[in-house]
């Protein structure tokens, strides 16, 4: 299944660099948010399989694998049905997975984030038109909640290392090509979210988490030509220093955020859990369904 899924991967972003949708494709300037054109149709990986039916091995790979998607435009439809069916996964085991015990406030952060990304645009803007230019910069919006969401996500993990208010519990070092920095000696306090990605990284990270965090910064420098820096992570530090001074934020940034936020939640998720929690989810699904309600703690599948 991994296979054919880089294929239909790899086949979209072709037909969108041919120009077979009709619409330019720039991951720098051009934003086309959700489109509906052949290539969707043909090579969108939703088109192809339910996600909730994708194994959870193959779902881990997929918050990296997108971003070769960026290449073309913003937030397909996959984007979409993998951050919801994820969100929807930490909602179910929030109970079993321990840095949600540690920080109670973080769900909530969490659930803002993604309900953010996952609105039904569409439905609103024709209820009410006078939001339109609201939503042409929701990915603004988003990132400047998702940035916060990261760092504090981040610091729950680490909790040996790091309290929440960013004060070093324990020494750890951040390279930074000739020089190292020292915290817990040279600095008290952190407050850089990729330097923070890089003491995950080597910390807490499982050994396929760290595989797909490589992997997830080898091809966002080779899709936005960015610098990683000696700590891996110096281009997300980097692009929240841009949002932050207000200058030009590309609307694929944000989904690339949403992403690694995504990759690392899913690879929280336990293997022996993850088949049980399914199952509750998609009973639960059927039964408001049946119902006739959307109810506020369903986020799958998304109403797009």
């Amino acid at each position: 299944m991994l296979v054919e899924i880089k294929k239909l991967i790899d086949n979209y972003v072709e037909c969108w660099m041919k120009g077979e949708s009709r619409i330019k494709a720039d991951s720098k300037s051009n934003y086309v948010a959700i489109n509906t054109t052949s290539c969707e149709s043909k090579y969108l990986i939703v088109q192809h399989y339910n996600i909730h039916d994708i194994p959870l091995e193959i779902l881990r790979e997929l918050p990296v694998l997108l971003v070769k998607t960026h290449k073309a435009q913003n937030v397909n439809h996959d984007h979409k049905y993998l951050w919801a069916w994820t969100i929807q996964l930490v909602n179910e085991l929030k109970d079993e997975l321990a840095f949600l015990k540690r920080d109670v406030e973080l769900l909530n952060q969490m659930n803002l984030v993604f309900r953010v990304n996952l609105l039904p645009i569409a439905q609103i803007t024709s209820i009410f038109p006078e939001l339109s230019d609201v939503f042409a910069k929701d990915f603004i919006v988003s990132a400047h909640l998702a940035f916060p969401l990261l760092e504090r996500m981040l610091k729950t993990m680490c909790e040996d290392h790091v309290d929440v208010d960013g004060t070093v519990r324990k020494q750890f070092e951040v390279p930074l090509g000739n020089r190292v920095i020292k915290y817990g000696k040279d600095r008290k306090r952190i407050n850089r979210v990729g330097h923070l990605l890089y003491l995950f990284y080597k910390e807490y990270a499982s050994t396929d988490l760290r595989k797909n965090l490589e992997k997830f910064c080898n091809l966002c420098r080779g899709v936005y030509g960015v610098d990683k820096g000696a700590y891996m992570f110096k281009f997300i530090d980097e692009w929240r220093n841009i949002l932050i001074h207000g200058e030009r934020f590309w609307p694929t940034m944000n989904a690339t955020i949403i992403n690694l936020v995504t990759l690392i939640l899913l690879h929280e998720v336990p293997y022996d859990k993850y088949f049980k929690a399914r199952e509750r989810i998609l009973r639960s699904i059927e039964f408001w369904n049946s119902e006739g309600i959307r109810t506020p703690w369903i986020f799958y599948p998304p109403k797009l």
